[in-house]
C-alpha cells in the first residue's frame, strides 16, 4: 500500500483516547513500513464556525505538536481550519485534503470522528471514501475504564475548571500542564520567604479553578516540584487572577522564560487570611504538602 498513515483529529489535550489513536497508527505504520503523520486542526473548528463560545484549549499548538511527536508520530501536519475547509463535502475532504495533500493511504480516527460540511461524514463514509481512493480507514474505540464513559476533551476541561486535577490526569494520562511566560508580578511571595514565578498562560488556555495545587514546573530540561496558587490573592485584594508557582529547591531568575506548570493535586481552595503572618504559616503548610506530593509520599 502506498502513502502514509494519518492519525486524524483535533487532538486538543492529546488525552488517553488520542494516544490510543496514535498507538494504532504507529502499529499500522510499523507493520506496513509506512510513515505516521499526526494531523491536527488549528484553530479549533468551533472557534471558526462560531458554534457558541470557542472552547478553551488544553494544549496550545506548540505543546500539542510536541506531545504528538512524543507519542510516536514521525511528523505533525497542522491543517488550517477555515471557512473554505469547513465547506468541503466529505468526498472533497478525503479526496483533496487527506489523499491529495496528505498522501494518506491509511487514516486512523476515533470512533465518533465526523468530518466534512456540517459534520455530514462519519466513519462509515470515511471507510468507503478511503476504499474508493485505494486506501483504508481504521476506527479506534476508547472508553474510560473506571466509568465506561467516553473520554473527551470537553469532559477534561470541565474537570480542570472545577479543580479535579487527579481525575483529569487519569484521562489525560499525565498531569495537566499550562505553558506560559514568566513575567514580573507583585513580588509579595518574596516578602514572605516564598518567591513565586508569575506565569502568564495563553489567553485561550484552560485555567484550573482557584486554589493551591501541588505539582511541578518544567524549565527547559529540568523539572522542579512546585506549590502553585491560582487566584486573586484575596488577602491582598488583587483584582485579576494569576498563576503563581513556588519552585521547590530552585534558586535563579526565570523572568522571560517559557515554562510548563504541572498540576498534580489540589491542596485547598483559595481563602482570605486575617493578615500576612497567618498567610505565611498556611503557605508553609502548603509547601510541605506539595513537597510530599513531589516526593511521591502522598
Amino acid at each position: 500500500m502506498r502513502g502514509v498513515v494519518v492519525a486524524l483529529g483535533t487532538f486538543d489535550g492529546v488525552h488517553v483516547g488520542h494516544q490510543e489513536v496514535l498507538r494504532r497508527a504507529v502499529e499500522e505504520g510499523r507493520r506496513r513500513e509506512m510513515k505516521v503523520i499526526a494531523a491536527t486542526f488549528h484553530p479549533h473548528p468551533r472557534a471558526v464556525l462560531g458554534a457558541g463560545d470557542p472552547p478553551k484549549l488544553l494544549t496550545p499548538l506548540e505543546l500539542r505538536c510536541e506531545m504528538l511527536l512524543g507519542y510516536g508520530a514521525d511528523k505533525v501536519w497542522v491543517i488550517p481550519f477555515d471557512l473554505e475547509l469547513s465547506r468541503k463535502s466529505p468526498e472533497q475532504f478525503v479526496r483533496e485534503v487527506l489523499v491529495g495533500e496528505g498522501g494518506a493511504g491509511i487514516v486512523v480516527v476515533g470512533e465518533n470522528f465526523r468530518f466534512g460540511h456540517r459534520a455530514a461524514g462519519d466513519f462509515r463514509d470515511l471507510q468507503r471514501l478511503m476504499r474508493e481512493a485505494g486506501g483504508t480507514a481504521v476506527a479506534v474505540q476508547v472508553r474510560d475504564g473506571g466509568t465506561g464513559g467516553e473520554i473527551s476533551s470537553t469532559r477534561i476541561r470541565a474537570l480542570i475548571f472545577h479543580g479535579e486535577m487527579t481525575e483529569a490526569a487519569g484521562l489525560l494520562g499525565r498531569p495537566y500542564v499550562l505553558r506560559g511566560e514568566v513575567v514580573v508580578g507583585d513580588k509579595r511571595g518574596r516578602s514572605i520567604g516564598f518567591p513565586t514565578a508569575n506565569v502568564l498562560p495563553e489567553a485561550d488556555a484552560v485555567i484550573p479553578a482557584r486554589g493551591v495545587y501541588a505539582g511541578f514546573v518544567r524549565v527547559g530540561e529540568e523539572e522542579y516540584g512546585a506549590c502553585t496558587n491560582v487566584g486573586v490573592a484575596p488577602t491582598f485584594g488583587r483584582a485579576e487572577s494569576r498563576v503563581e508557582a513556588y519552585l521547590l529547591d530552585f534558586d535563579g531568575d526565570l523572568y522571560g522564560r517559557i515554562v510548563d506548570v504541572g498540576f498534580s493535586r489540589r491542596i485547598r481552595e483559595e481563602k482570605r487570611f486575617s493578615g500576612v503572618e497567618q498567610l505565611k504559616r498556611q503557605v508553609q503548610r502548603d509547601v510541605q504538602e506539595a513537597r510530599l506530593v513531589a516526593d511521591g509520599l502522598k
